[in-house]
């Protein structure tokens, strides 16, 4: 079989490298291939077995694939992620806690037990390998998951294995990945990883069980409270801008807008002053305006070109996805991962804002041109011939920018698979666009010593805005029929007062931008981190509003070991990290500095436990007071409503805390599952406070009086829905 490859280990023999690998190949006859997951299992042996001889071997839950490529007979065996975790060598559920050993998973994560069918197979087909070939996802976790399983369910030497590289799962990409694949794996790489598992582990634990300790030396409670390297800056972020929003005071100001007429055309006339900074000022230039007629002093007019937005890299994805969808940053990560194994798109976690020469954007175009969808613009793309993409900035040296591979789908996609493939097309057409030009006018008004601007934008040409529609804003205002010199009648002047504003709150997609302008966390990671401030009930909710428990965590840390919370600390691990992957400084030495450190604060925050459990649980109960309750009570609006469970039929419901007294015997009824949280805002059909019902499935939001409501009926035909489909799958198929 012929082979070229492209990356030559240094130690080989440069005299006549392929001579020696030739003599091998020919004695190796079984070639043990490893991908990260069942679907990239599936997509390298049709792409490599060009679905000749292909045949499936199902053992049991798991499978392969085995077939012939030239003399060689391959198998394909996949792992589920991570195949292998950290577990602690020393014994006991205390701190601090520093040497680990890689396990398999199942071992470590009691959910984790499909994993363990798979280590078994793959350890069975390596007994009959003579090659091992690592093929999963080209980034530090796809090549740690390599590594791992060659090391440990292959029983192999990991420095014997090879490599294929793509970043796509195309038969193209795929057979050319094979063909030219690295006679190494990426050490350097490798142990970046490796390391960051070691120091991700090391801080998360200790620090969650300090913590968590410290709670139970305080109150008897076994209550979690976790924290981490990246966790805690995190938190501190959020921490931050409520302390700004709250100490933030707003300073009043009043506007003018005027409404003026001319040859009978209403005209929107904007005052020169944004802000005025007295009341009595503002009412004295409103007198002095009304009724009066200004007059057209200039007109300006500029034109203004603007080139194609740059390619995607996976944070430009997720921010533009949540500007335009609200999906989260971890749900588009997830959804982009689905597109990339169906080969639809490139590899998603990258960085890089570059679509090198390396990729065929005329065979992609070519292949868009056959979607319904995308056909007319990719053929006016092509027929132009401009086929050179703008660029952005940012680059990565393993993968390049998120692109479609022009491939149509397998199967039929979700609405929200179809969206983001949708943006992600849409961008990458709009790379090879002409630059938009927009014209705009302002026109100076004056009247006596007052000054008005009108203004207008008209979109001149498209270029790249008509390749993006929906998702490119053209803010187009018409600009009225006036001239130098015209009179316009004032109608009426509007005075309005207004209240500067704080900063706003951080959400899950501004919240990943100043993780990724922080230098902190992965492409890969910072999404989850963003999940886990809220997963741990440290927010309220998506405008990430610090919760009592947040609170106290993080005044926690800030009083005893500010440490923790430090972007500077967080940062230079990373950077240690990365020196590590650049061959610059090595693991252990990284190892042994990340522990003296946490070292360091762990004998701190021993002497203060007491201190520190004392603050966390008084957070703790001021966090399930308000769990538990709703807002004011509406019938006697002294009393406060209450989440209450019967103690006879375990049901819950909505009481007024002045029942105690005999003062209120109001109740609501409550659907009876799913997380309920307080709303900021009253029913518009009853005036009822509403509130927002949270499952595993959806959320939806409905009154405290949504029983008796009449614009709830909706709600109740979809709880009554709801119980008719779970009545019918108990009861196998038959309603009751």
């Amino acid at each position: 079989m012929k082979c070229t490859f492209v990356l030559v280990q240094a130690s080989l023999d440069w005299t006549d490298p392929f001579s020696q690998i030739r003599e091998r190949r020919a004695k190796l006859s079984r070639v043990l291939i490893i991908s990260e997951k069942p679907t990239a299992a599936k997509r390298i042996a049709e792409a490599l077995s060009q679905q000749e001889s292909l045949s499936e071997v199902k053992k049991g839950r798991v499978s392969y694939y085995e077939f012939k490529r030239g003399k060689d007979t391959l198998i394909v065996a996949y792992a589920l992620g991570h195949l292998y975790d950290l577990r602690q060598i020393e014994k006991g559920w205390t701190y601090p806690r520093l040497e680990t050993e890689w396990v398999p998973k199942y071992e470590v994560v009691k959910k984790a037990t499909a994993t363990k069918p798979i280590i078994r197979l793959i350890k069975k087909l390596a007994k009959d390998a003579d090659e091992f070939v690592v093929a999963t996802d080209y980034d530090i976790e796809g090549s740690l998951i390599g590594y791992l399983t060659v090391k440990y369910a292959c029983g192999a030497d990991p420095a014997n294995a090879k490599r294929m590289i793509f970043s796509s799962l195309t038969t193209k990409d795929l057979e050319n990945a094979y063909e030219n694949m690295s006679l190494t794996l990426e050490f350097p790489i490798i142990e970046a990883g490796q390391v960051r598992h070691e120091v991700d582990w090391l801080y998360g634990i200790n620090l969650t069980r300090a913590l968590t300790l410290a709670i139970k030396s305080t109150a008897g409670w076994f209550k979690i409270v976790s924290t981490g390297r990246v966790q805690g800056p995190a938190l501190a972020f959020v921490a931050k801008r409520e302390q700004e929003i709250n100490l933030f005071v707003p300073v009043p100001f009043w506007t003018i807008k005027a409404i003026g007429s001319h040859d009978g055309i209403e005209i929107e006339l904007e005052y020169s002053r944004k802000r005025i900074d007295t009341k009595k000022e503002a009412d004295t230039i409103g007198s002095e305006l009304q009724g009066k007629q200004a007059h057209v002093d200039s007109i300006e007019k500029k034109k203004s070109t603007q080139k194609p937005p740059v390619p995607f890299n996976l944070s430009g994805l997720q921010a533009e996805s949540y500007r335009h969808f609200g999906f989260k940053p971890s749900r588009t990560l997830v959804l982009a991962q689905k597109l990339y194994l169906d080969a639809l798109i490139s590899y998603p976690r990258t960085n890089s804002q570059k679509i090198p020469a390396s990729v065929d954007v005329k065979e992609i175009l070519h292949g868009l041109s056959g979607f319904k969808q995308y056909g007319f613009l990719a053929k006016r793309v092509l027929d132009d011939g401009m086929l050179i993409p703008v660029q952005g900035k940012k680059d990565d040296p393993a993968h390049p920018a998120i692109h479609p591979t022009g491939v149509k789908p397998p199967r039929r996609l979700t609405p929200s698979e179809k969206k983001v493939f949708d943006l992600i097309v849409r961008r990458f057409i709009t790379l090879f666009g002409k630059p938009s030009v927009k014209e705009s006018r302002r026109a100076d008004v004056r009247c006596n010593t007052h000054l008005f601007h009108v203004r207008g934008l008209k979109v001149v040409k498209q270029g790249w805005m008509a390749f993006y529609q929906p998702y490119a804003t053209t803010n187009e205002k018409e600009f009225p029929p006036i001239e130098r010199g015209d009179s316009i009648q004032l109608t009426s002047v509007h005075v309005t007062g207004k209240q500067t504003s704080p900063v706003p709150r951080y959400n899950p997609s501004s919240l990943l931008k100043a993780l990724e302008r922080e230098n902190l966390g992965t492409k890969a990671t910072r999404s989850r981190i963003a999940d886990s401030v809220k997963s741990r009930g440290y927010v309220l909710n998506d405008r990430f509003e610090l919760s009592t428990l947040g609170y106290a965590l993080f005044e926690t840390l800030e009083r005893y070991v500010p440490e923790v919370l430090s972007a500077e600390l967080t940062r230079h691990l990373e950077k240690q990290m990365e020196s590590i992957q650049e061959g610059d400084t090595d693991r252990e030495q990284v190892l042994v500095d990340a522990k003296r450190e946490l070292l360091r604060i762990l004998e701190r925050f021993r002497v203060m436990e007491a201190a520190i459990g004392t603050t966390l649980v008084r957070g703790l109960r001021r966090y399930w007071t308000e769990k538990q309750e709703i807002g004011p009570c509406p019938t006697c609006n002294v009393g406060t409503l209450n989440i209450i469970s019967s103690s006879k039929t375990g049901k819950r419901f909505l009481g007024c805390s002045n029942y105690k007294e005999g003062k209120c015997e109001q109740t609501y009824s409550l659907p009876q599952s799913g997380k309920i949280s307080p709303l900021d805002k009253m029913c518009p059909h009853c005036g009822y406070q509403m509130i927002k019902i949270t499952s595993r499935r959806r959320a939806w939001e409905t009154c405290i009086n949504w029983t008796e409501c009449p614009g709830r009926r909706d709600d109740l035909a979809e709880l009554e829905k709801r119980r008719n489909s779970y009545a019918r799958r108990k009861t196998g198929g038959k309603s009751k």
